[in-house]
């Protein structure tokens, strides 16, 4: 609670003169923007933030593992943050709400102070009920992350396999074993299988097929049409406002606490 305290009251030392810069780490096979990160940014108060795209690689096996644009995506959002002097808000769609995320909840003091806000969409590494609006179930893909000392919002649409994953869904095993998946040469193929047998060895599969979750194997099938087909990951976020609701509570949220 100390910690906490002493944040708050170097963030409202700061100067609130100037708009809030949004750092959007946009979403996979779009290292420029999309969509959803585009509906987020429009419904932000335009006169109180400042969106911005950071681009990253983006990509997810066709020229780069997974692992690799991570990697990349991590440099280019702290090159970002160490260039806005002011008040932040860190964000991210699919790939790039796993990159904020893990920044967000990796940052220094001198740096947390300075980070109002933490606005996550279909993140993969969400923990078990942490979501505006009705809990979908399930959590990230990859995983649970949570972010302390950082006031963090997550948008979760029901049927996303990437955000909303049963536990004992055996879709998980995609998240374990694509860290480094690319067939772009020989020698991407050859450590992407080094990398299979990593994390085999060093046990770090999730346990989804641990006898209590052997119900969830029909799941996978709906769950990976909810992704492939149905939207549940890409239309679903801008149709249904997921991503509208987001923006809106980071406008409430910055409000209330009027200077930050």
């Amino acid at each position: 609670m100390r910690v906490i305290k002493e944040l708050r009251a170097l963030r409202n030392s700061l100067s609130t003169s100037e708009p809030i810069d949004v750092l959007i780490m946009p979403g996979t096979w779009n290292p420029d923007g999309d969509g959803i990160s585009a509906a987020f940014a429009d419904a932000l108060n335009q006169k109180r933030f400042r969106p911005r795209v950071v681009s990253y690689p983006a990509d997810y096996g066709r020229t780069m593992p997974y692992a690799e644009s991570l990697a990349a995506g991590r440099r280019a959002l702290i090159a970002a943050i160490d260039a806005s002097p002011g008040h932040l808000v860190l964000a991210g769609y699919s790939q790039g709400s796993a990159i904020a995320g893990d920044v967000a909840a990796s940052l220094g003091r001198d740096e947390l102070a300075r980070v109002v806000a933490c606005a996550l969409i279909a993140d993969p590494l969400r923990p078990m009920g942490k979501c505006l609006g009705a809990d979908p179930g399930g959590y990230g893909i990859a995983g649970q992350r949570d972010v302390p000392n950082i006031p963090t919002y997550w948008a979760a649409a029901p049927g996303d396999p990437i955000t909303a994953l049963p536990a004992g869904n055996p879709l998980r095993s995609i998240a374990d074993l694509s860290a480094y998946f690319s067939l772009s040469s020989p020698q991407a193929a050859l450590r992407w299988g080094q990398s299979l047998l990593d994390v085999a060895t060093r046990r770090q599969l999730q346990r989804w097929w641990s006898p209590q979750n052997w119900r969830s194997w029909s799941g996978a099938v709906a769950y990976a049409r909810g992704y492939l087909i149905d939207g549940r990951h890409t239309e679903d976020y801008i149709r249904h406002g997921h991503a509208e609701r987001l923006a809106e509570r980071i406008n409430a949220e910055i409000a209330l606490r009027g200077r930050v």
